[in-house]
């Protein structure tokens, strides 16, 4: 071999073998991803119905929030009828809300000083003008507001929309007395004076009157989507309309609407009793019991826009003296909010003063 090392011809070694996936082993997987895949669709499924429901338990707190917050400044304001205060205690007319005509609207110096009710209320709806409250929830409480405008006007501001109905008030001593109060529209005359007198002309105020009413529908025309809403009907919202009424959907959803009246009996300018001023013998409202109204609780029944699948409304609402509503039964969620609304111009001059001292 002469010394050298003998080699070994090399040998091909054949390719590793591969194997693949058993049944058994794919079958297991499949079955793995399709219980990740189910684990995930239920977590987004239960994560979006929470979120569907958080918003409507959201939009429902809001809205029942919100109705309340709409009828606070108005009921609030209620009897707000600038410089005629210093005349004498005027006879108060109860008439209907929605006057047809200026004349209709309670202010008059015929035979004597008379002016509306401040606050006019139906419980249950029961005697509202029909003609101009139409597809009222059944049941359903219907507020009118009557009062001024809060900011006072000349008289050429008030030509400027000569539809809307106005009030004018003399505080001058060369005035005819025989005419303390000139009430008409925009295109007036208003020739009566401030305390000055000396051509110094006083102030106009415009009429207002808000009515609050629950109708069957928010969208009423051409077919009624069939949602609960609180409107609200005021007086010349609508300059082109003149006097009539202008009605406009505030709040979805708003299922009942009730009103309790704190009624002051002995001029302190607190609520002696509460009523709910229908037809019942123990507390009837006539002209003089709505005039001395100096507080109002407002009781509103709000639910949410969408059923819940796993809910079922068995509870009872409270709404005041008027009693419960429920068990329903059905689907909705729902909550009542209240609040007690004080009516200082009501209560302003009624609450005692301080004696002065000897």
């Amino acid at each position: 071999m002469n010394g050298s090392l003998l080699t070994m011809p090399s040998i091909a070694r054949p390719p590793g073998r591969q194997s693949g996936f058993s049944l058994i082993e794919l079958m297991i997987a499949i079955t793995l991803g399709l219980v990740i895949l189910a684990a995930l669709t239920s977590f987004f499924v239960q994560t979006s119905g929470n979120r569907t429901e958080m918003e409507r338990n959201t939009r429902q707190i809001e809205n029942g929030r919100y109705a309340i917050d709409a009828m606070r400044e108005d009921i609030g304001l209620a009897g707000f009828f600038a410089d005629t205060s210093p005349l004498v205690t005027p006879a108060w007319v109860l008439n209907d809300v929605c006057p047809p005509d200026i004349a209709s609207y309670g202010f008059s110096i015929a035979g004597g000083y008379s002016a509306p009710v401040p606050v006019r209320g139906y419980a249950a709806g029961a005697g509202a003008p029909a003609g101009c409250l139409q597809s009222l929830v059944p049941n359903s409480d219907v507020i009118g507001i009557r009062r001024f405008g809060t900011e006072a006007l000349t008289p050429a501001e008030a030509a400027a929309v000569p539809t809307r109905w106005y009030l004018q008030n003399s505080q001058c001593t060369e005035d005819d007395p025989l005419i303390p109060l000139v009430i008409a529209t925009g295109a007036g005359p208003f020739p009566l004076q401030r305390v000055a007198c000396g051509g110094q002309v006083a102030r106009v105020w415009r009429m207002r009157e808000q009515i609050y009413y629950l109708r069957t529908c928010s969208t009423c025309d051409p077919v009624p989507d069939g949602v609960p809403t609180l409107w609200r009907a005021e007086l010349g919202g609508d300059p082109a309309a003149g006097g009539a009424m202008r009605h406009s959907a505030l709040v979805e959803g708003i299922e009942m609407l009730r009103f309790d009246y704190g009624i002051d009996t002995d001029g302190d300018g607190m609520p002696n009793l509460w009523s709910r001023c229908d037809t019942s013998p123990a507390a009837p409202c006539d002209a003089a019991g709505w005039s001395n109204v100096t507080a109002v609780k407002v009781y509103v029944l709000s639910r949410t826009l969408e059923e819940s699948r796993e809910w079922k409304d068995d509870k009872e609402y409270n709404m005041g003296l008027s009693g419960t509503i429920g068990p329903i039964g059905d689907k909705y969620k729902r909550h009542v909010y209240s609040a007690v609304i004080v009516l200082p111009n009501r209560t302003g001059s009624r609450e005692p003063r301080l004696a002065a001292a000897p």
